[in-house]
C-alpha cells in the first residue's frame, strides 16, 4: 500500500538543488517490482497496477521493435526478459519505454538524474511529468514535484535515436533543462594546478 512520507527519509538521496521542488515522496512496496509500482501509482492505477505496467511496456517494446533494436542493440533481449521474468526496473531502458508508451516526460532522480522525453511524438503542452527517485541503491519511489521544476540532462541516446518531430520536446523545455544546469553546474578540475613540495 503506497503512502506519502512525511519524514522525507529519502530526501537526502536526491541532489540538494532539487529539494525545494519536491512536494512529497510516496513509499511503495519494495518487492522487486517497485519501479513498476512507482509508474503504476503515477498513472493512477495504484501501485497494485504494476503487472499492467509490465504488460504495457512489453507491448511498447514489441510494437516499436525497430526503434528498440537500434536503441538497445545487443541488450534488447535482456530488456525483453526483464519485462516478462519479473526482473527489476532498470534505467535507461525502462525510462525510454515509459516515456514512449505513455507519452510522458519521465524524470529519474538519483545518481545520475536523467530526463526521458518521448522519442516518436512532437511536444504537447498537456503532457504529464512523471518523477521517480532511486533510493537506497535498490528502490524506486514516486516523487511529486512542484510546477516548473528543473529538468536534468536528456540522455545521449535520446538525442541520437529520437524522431525529427520529437526534437520539439527539447526545444520547448530547454529553459527547464538550463535551469537544472544553472543550479548544478558541472565540476571542472582545476587547470594546471600542481602541488610541489
Amino acid at each position: 500500500m503506497s503512502k506519502k512520507l512525511t519524514s522525507q527519509k529519502y530526501l537526502g538521496q536526491f541532489p540538494d538543488h532539487i529539494h525545494p521542488h519536491i512536494v512529497d515522496i510516496i513509499e511503495v512496496l519494495g518487492d522487486g517490482n517497485c519501479g513498476f509500482r512507482a509508474v503504476a501509482y503515477l498513472l493512477g492505477y495504484t501501485e497494485e497496477g504494476w503487472p499492467i505496467v509490465r504488460r504495457e511496456l512489453h507491448e511498447e517494446l514489441t510494437n516499436n521493435n525497430s526503434l528498440y533494436e537500434k536503441l538497445f542493440r545487443q541488450g534488447l533481449q535482456g530488456v525483453r526478459d526483464s519485462l516478462v521474468a519479473n526482473r527489476w526496473f532498470t534505467v535507461p531502458a525502462m525510462g525510454y519505454l515509459v516515456a514512449n508508451r505513455y507519452n510522458v516526460i519521465l524524470v529519474t532522480l538519483g545518481k545520475p538524474s536523467r530526463t526521458f522525453f518521448p522519442m516518436m511524438t512532437s511536444y504537447s503542452s498537456s503532457a504529464r511529468f512523471f518523477c521517480i527517485g532511486f533510493v537506497g541503491g535498490n528502490h524506486w519511489v514516486p516523487v511529486n514535484m512542484s510546477k516548473g521544476f528543473p529538468l536534468p540532462e536528456v540522455t545521449a541516446d535520446w538525442k541520437k535515436f529520437r524522431s525529427h518531430e520529437a526534437t520539439s520536446w527539447m526545444s520547448n523545455l530547454n529553459r527547464r533543462l538550463q535551469y537544472w544546469q544553472l543550479l548544478n553546474p558541472p565540476v571542472k578540475p582545476p587547470n594546471g594546478v600542481m602541488s610541489v613540495d
